[in-house]
């Protein structure tokens, strides 16, 4: 519910980010793993959901147990000494620590809907500010004469990270039509459902056109089908003459399947493939020998060659420019590296609810779009869909 009301989201942000930072440097050495553990429990303990959905369930526990292990490995490095000097520079560095891959942990963006600036520095001010008010002077006079002149340090070094400017959106979301859809992840896929999935997704378009909408944007794989080798393109190349469509979808080439970005537009269409897999979701960051047994446990032995794109793809329509991401590349700073001013992020959380996964997504985005002032738009299935602004306060939930 917080995440809908934006002050209140903004206050607790801006208390319980530096309380973060304040956990993290004060957390005592010997109890180094344990922390750890239980911070990669409770931030990620979602990945494993998604094994409710194939013959492996009973290693959810499992999968949970070994990602909180990988944390407090990490962490038993971070905090492996008391000093607040080198507790300052492993959680400025943290944020570059992705155990294989998964880039999901980055205290920084703990304040994105915090009344602080985002950029590192101003990171690593926040750190300085708050280890200075921990910091005690027993020892010597000397000493304890610094400890007035470093209290008001602090509170110098908090009031420049202050988030002062608010810069705007050109955007206008009422152009835009954001689309939630709610498919149940056991469904999705199922042959008996497809025509009504694809029928929702047809009448969706025409809803976005009655109320003339300029843009109508549906989520990842919103047809759960190789859309480019289906009987549906002419159908959407026509409604394309009266709103530009972008919507998720596979796309099949030479026996490899690609999660894609479909747009359509004034009679033509383009598309996107993913770029950034995610990391064993769909994609095996492990040596090959290991990986492709890894795939054939999990997927059976006629495993599908999941494909992806080199590159970023940028496109141009009629009323949009914009970079399409699909779900977890939308996360990745790499995907925000001289990119245009708008990003379209489709994603189906189906996999992933209920947990806290959708608000840890929106977090990140958020921390992304204030960094790199970008408006993101994010259609989504089964869980909100929204508008990110740089504005701290510019969202737009649907």
């Amino acid at each position: 519910m917080l995440a809908h009301h934006p002050i209140p989201l903004m206050i607790f942000g801006s208390f319980s980010a530096p309380l973060s930072v304040w956990a993290y440097l004060s957390v005592p050495a010997k109890k180094r793993f344990f922390f750890g553990f239980w911070v990669g429990l409770g931030l990620f303990y979602w990945c494993a959901l998604s094994f409710r959905y194939n013959d492996n369930v009973f290693l959810m526990p499992l999968i949970m147990v070994l990602i909180a292990l990988c944390y407090a490995v990490v962490f038993y490095g971070l905090l492996y000494f008391n000093s607040l000097l080198y507790r300052i520079v492993t959680l400025w560095l943290s944020s570059y620590i992705h155990p294989f891959g998964f880039d999901w942990f980055v205290p920084d963006a703990f304040f994105a809907y915090s009344g602080f600036k985002v950029d590192r520095l101003s990171f690593l001010g926040v750190i300085v500010a708050i280890a200075l008010f921990m910091q005690r002077y027993k020892n010597f006079m000397f000493f304890k004469s610094l400890y007035a002149p470093s209290k008001i340090l602090a509170v110098v070094l908090l009031v420049l990270c202050i988030n002062w400017k608010q810069p705007a959106s050109t955007l206008d979301p009422n152009a835009l039509e954001v689309v939630q859809t709610n498919t149940s992840q056991k469904t999705k896929w199922q042959p008996e459902f497809l025509d009504a999935t694809i029928a929702l997704n047809l009448t969706t378009i025409q809803q976005a056109i009655q109320a003339q909408k300029q843009v109508v944007i549906l989520p990842e794989t919103a047809f759960p089908i190789a859309l480019n080798k289906s009987n549906l393109i002419p159908t959407l190349l026509s409604l394309s003459q009266q709103i530009t469509i972008i919507t998720g979808a596979l796309y099949e080439e030479n026996d490899t399947i690609y999660n894609s970005t479909y747009v359509f537009d004034q009679g033509d269409y383009h598309y996107a493939h993913k770029v950034i897999l995610a990391p064993f979701g769909e994609r095996m960051p492990l040596p090959s020998f290991l990986a492709d047994y890894l795939d054939r446990f999990f997927f059976g032995a006629d495993v599908f060659k999941l494909g992806n794109a080199p590159h970023f793809s940028d496109i141009k329509t009629q009323h949009l420019d914009f970079r399409p991401l699909v779900c977890y590349e939308g996360t990745s700073r790499q995907a925000y590296e001289n990119s245009p001013p708008n990003l379209v992020v489709i994603s189906n959380n189906a996999w992933f609810v209920p947990s806290i996964e959708p608000f840890l997504q929106r977090m990140l985005l958020k921390y992304y779009a204030r960094r790199f002032n970008k408006t993101i738009i994010h259609s989504v299935n089964l869980s909100p869909s929204y508008i990110l602004t740089p504005a701290l306060l510019g969202d737009h939930i649907y």
